[in-house]
This record gives C-alpha cells, structure tokens and sequence, in this order.
C-alpha cells in the first residue's frame, strides 16, 4: 500500500480553523475525506477499475452544510450515542443531564455532542487522527475526558475507524459514526440495497413514537427485522403492520452481533453493481438506520436526498445502556481504564 494524505484550510467553525483531508492509496484509488470539524467522514471515494468513481457517503460539499446540519452526516458521536431517555443518567451522586433534541429524550449527546465539536488532529502514517480533551462538564459530562477517532486505510480498500477515551472520573461513553452508506453513488435511495445482518437479536422499543429501547431482546426470527440472510432493505420497511417497523416508520434497530471479538456485523451491496460493503467491529452490537428521517436534504453537487437515501450502519454499545442495569456496566467508563473499540468498512467488486 501506498499511502498519499493531503490537507487544505476548509473554513472556521466556533472560533477555529477547520481543515479538509484527503486520504488515499494510490494501489487502489480508494480515497477518503475527513474534517476536525466533528470528525466527520465526508467522502468515501472508490474506483472500480472500469473508469468509474463512486461517493459511497451521503453529505455536503462544503462546511457550511455541516454546520447547518441536523442529520448527523458522517460524524464521529459521543460520548454517547443514540437515544438517552429523558435525556439523563445517574453515576453516583451526580445527576447527569442533557438537553433534549429527540422529543422527550437526548439523541447523539444532544446538540453540543462530538459532532459540534472542531478537533484537534494528527497526521498518521497511514491516516488521521482526531483527538480532544473536554474539562469537567464542558459537555455535560463529569470529568476531564480525553477522547480520539482515527480514520486510517489499513489494507487493500479497508477503512479502519479506531476509539479511544480515557476520563479522570467515572463516566459513560459509547461511539459511533453517524455515516449515511450509499452504494449507487447515491443517485437514488437504498430501498434496493441487499442488507445482511449476523444478528438472532434485536432490541425491542417501546413507545409509537420517539421509540426507545427497554433492555429486552427479541429473536429476529419470523419478523421484518431478520436479516441473517439478506434481502432487500424495502422488504423490511414494507411491513407497515409490524409495530417496530410503524415506530420507526422503517428500520432504526439495534442488533446484538453473534459472536465476540472482530467479526463481520453487516454487508450492504446494491444488488445491481460493485461494489459491496462489509461492517467488521469488535462491538456488542450495530444499529442500522435506514434514512427514515431524510426529507429534501440538498447535498453534494445540488442532489436533494429524500427518504432511505442512505443507510447507517452505527456500531457501539447497546443504546440507552446507562439507564438499564443489565448493559450499564459497558458502558461505564472508571478512571485508570480505557475505553477501546475499532470498526472496519471493507469494499469488495464482485468479479
């Protein structure tokens, strides 16, 4: 592998220059863009040896529509991800709460998570990192944290995203990347992609709307969210009828991925055309949203995205753990310990 990284001035966001870089393996001409400005993923270029290049990342072009944004795309989330009901927790006798922005509960650490914040970054030899540290409360959370995303190509068209915090007082964390896959080089929606999850179980919601998990699993087995074998995405969001389907007015589940350690989470491909994408993660689970939420997003070169335009493939720690005590413990992070996790997106042409 040949490892080219390249940077450019980007714009200013909340007082600090914001910076745009590109890196690339020129063996392959897989190229990918990250920014400090919440760490996001802002393209995922691939080539596919036929003349053809292809975005696989839904976003914007410039800085701007980051900052406007309300879609979360391809940011790096904390320190925690997904749905906290009410917006709260308890660590002892300190009361944690954060402002709510998904009803009557806190989504993605509320509006001034991860995502909002511009990083301090790194060159790598084969990458970037992103790093910060956050004083106490700075964020709504007890503690200095010291929190760090490395975007690094790792092999032959493998991105590899790598974790990591530390905090001087016990807190909570859990990670993920917020980016919107798009296989067709996001020329329509992704109700056609083929997905495969290596999940026997889901976590079940509660509530019509705002629907938040209860800690229980459910067998994927005989509903819409069985997606061991693959199929197509609208196979799953057509069942209507299906109470987890009509809460999330489509798929925004969280499943448990059999097995431990780095394994295989999820394969997405269009199922027309190369190229395919496997989500590898030493995670417990992965939550896969399906776009439900797009509505007339104007993004890159004027293209408006509407709904199932891309899919999230979020890897992390059950949702909402800090408030239920079986999935409490993984997500509390002590002093003297490191919180550690690393997720891989690897494309592969059929031949």
């Amino acid at each position: 592998m040949s490892i080219g990284i390249v940077h450019r001035k980007w714009g200013a966001a909340n007082g600090r220059e914001v910076r745009l870089f590109d890196i690339r393996d020129e063996s392959t001409g897989l190229r990918v863009s990250v920014s400090n400005f919440g760490a996001i993923l802002q393209a995922f270029m691939v080539e596919d040896g036929k003349g053809v290049t292809r975005d696989l990342v839904l976003g914007y072009d410039g800085l701007q529509g980051y900052i406007n944004d309300s879609t979360f795309f391809g940011a790096f989330i904390g320190p925690i991800a997904d749905r906290l009901a009410g917006g709260k927790f308890s660590l002892g006798e300190t009361l944690v709460q954060l402002p709510l922005n998904a009803g009557p509960d806190s989504m993605h650490s509320g509006p001034h998570g991860f995502h909002r914040q511009v990083w301090d970054w790194q060159i790598l030899d084969d990458g970037v990192k992103f790093y910060r540290k956050f004083s106490d409360m700075e964020l709504g959370f007890p503690g200095l944290l010291e929190a760090s995303l490395s975007y690094r190509l790792v092999a032959p068209l493998t991105l590899s995203l790598d974790y990591h915090a530390v905090c001087s007082e016990l807190t909570a964390v859990s990670f993920t990347n917020h980016s919107y896959f798009n296989l067709n080089g996001i020329q329509g929606s992704c109700r056609d992609h083929q997905l495969a999850i290596m999940a026997e179980r889901y976590a079940k919601t509660a509530r019509e709307q705002d629907p938040i998990v209860t800690g229980q699993l459910e067998k994927v087995e005989g509903t819409p969210l069985d997606f061991r074998a693959g199929k197509k995405i609208s196979d799953a969001i057509a069942h209507k009828e299906h109470p987890e389907i009509c809460a999330a007015d489509g798929v925004d589940h969280y499943f448990l991925v059999d097995g431990e350690g780095m394994r295989r989470a999820a394969v997405l491909s269009d199922g027309q055309c190369a190229p395919s994408l496997t989500c590898m993660t030493d995670s417990p689970g992965i939550l896969v949203y399906t776009g439900n939420g797009i509505h007339q997003v104007t993004g890159k070169d004027g293209k408006v995205y509407g709904k199932n335009w891309g899919v999230c493939l979020e890897t992390g720690r059950f949702p909402n753990a800090v408030n239920l005590d079986a999935y409490r413990p993984d997500v509390l992070l002590y002093p003297g310990e490191e919180y550690l996790s690393k997720t891989e997106f690897v494309i592969a042409f059929d031949e």
